[in-house]
């Protein structure tokens, strides 16, 4: 004899009724209905926080710019963020920029500066300011955090 709660004729699911079962960081089970444009709606409720879910890809921020005016300057690329997951950075100009990431001022050549060049991008991971200085004036960049 099988011992247990299951549905002898489970129902067709029909659109709207997808279920995905996902563990939460704490691995309580989560679980979520998807909606038609593909993001999830929340299974939990603001009184049960641990079960709330979000949509997967969270928007993205335009980071884009171009570095200072001013030879050797550097400049905010990105002010922290607790919440930041990821910033892509491609160097879209013909010179060469410097990415400091670790909340301090970028100088190309030096300690804590990444060097980016002409076509190169870097995928930072930090919710400290990010900092961006180019190798000549007002070089062109594409940034994005999320």
């Amino acid at each position: 004899m099988w011992r247990g709660i299951y549905k002898t004729t489970p129902t067709a699911m029909v659109d709207s009724q997808q279920r995905e079962m996902r563990l939460s960081q704490f691995g309580a089970l989560i679980t979520s209905n998807e909606r038609p444009d593909g993001t999830m709606t929340a299974a939990g409720t603001a009184t049960d926080p641990t079960n709330t879910q979000t949509a997967y890809l969270p928007a993205g921020t335009d980071r884009s710019g171009t570095t200072s005016a001013t030879a050797g300057t550097a400049t905010v690329l990105a002010p922290a963020n607790a919440t930041r997951r990821v910033l892509n950075v491609q160097n879209i100009s013909a010179g060469t920029i410097g990415i400091n990431e670790i909340g301090g001022t970028a100088v190309i050549g030096t300690a804590g500066t990444y060097t980016v060049p002409a076509g190169g991008s870097i995928n930072v991971r930090t919710n400290r300011a990010i900092s961006v200085v180019g190798s000549a004036v007002s070089l062109s960049y594409s940034a994005t955090e999320s």
